[in-house]
C-alpha cells in the first residue's frame, strides 16, 4: 500500500496551505486486533501532512492506540462518543457524525437541537486550543440533519462564550 498512499498524499499536495488533515477511517469490522497492520501502515506514510486515525470498532476503546498515535504524530479523531476527548497531536480533528438512521434524508434544515453537546465540544475546543493545538472539525447532516447548521451553531456559541 506504500505506491497508492504515496500517489494519494502527492495529489493531495497540489492543495498546497488549503490542505488540512487526511483522515484515516478505518472501516467498521477492523479491530484492535489490527494494530500491528495499522502501526505498519502508518509508518509508510509520507511525511509532511498532518494524519488523523479515526476507528469504528469498539474494541479500540481503552487499547493502546493512543500511544501508537502519539508515537507517529497522528490525530485520534474525536466523534461524538462519550468520554472521546484525547488529544494525540499538535492538532485536534473532531467529527460530528450522529447517527444515519435518525436523518436518513432530507437534509434541508436542522431537526434537531445539539446545543447542549456542541457546548460541550466548545469547552473542549477551548482546552486544545489553550493547550496550543490547532482544532479542524467537520459536521456531516446525520449529527443534527443540516451539517452547515451544525457548523452555524457551534460558531454561534463560540461568540458567545467569548
Amino acid at each position: 500500500s506504500e505506491e497508492p498512499a504515496g500517489t494519494f498524499v502527492q495529489t493531495m499536495s497540489l492543495l498546497g496551505d488549503r490542505l488540512g488533515p487526511l483522515l484515516l477511517q478505518l472501516p467498521p469490522s477492523f479491530s484492535v486486533e489490527g494494530m500491528g497492520v495499522l502501526e505498519d501502515f502508518l509508518s509508510i506514510l509520507p511525511q509532511g501532512p498532518r494524519y488523523a486515525v479515526e476507528v469504528r470498532h469498539r474494541s479500540w476503546l481503552g487499547s493502546d492506540l493512543p500511544e501508537l498515535l502519539r508515537e507517529h504524530g497522528v490525530a485520534l479523531t474525536l466523534i461524538d462518543y462519550p468520554r472521546m476527548e484525547e488529544a494525540t497531536a499538535d492538532f485536534v480533528y473532531v467529527r460530528w457524525l450522529g447517527n444515519r438512521r435518525e436523518f436518513p434524508s432530507d437534509h434541508t434544515h436542522a431537526k434537531r437541537d445539539r446545543t447542549e453537546d456542541l457546548t460541550w465540544w466548545s469547552e473542549r475546543v477551548d482546552r486544545f486550543l489553550s493547550g496550543g493545538r490547532e482544532v479542524f472539525a467537520y459536521a456531516n447532516n446525520h449529527y443534527q440533519n443540516h451539517s452547515p447548521s451544525t457548523l452555524q451553531r457551534f460558531l454561534e456559541i463560540r461568540q458567545r462564550t467569548r
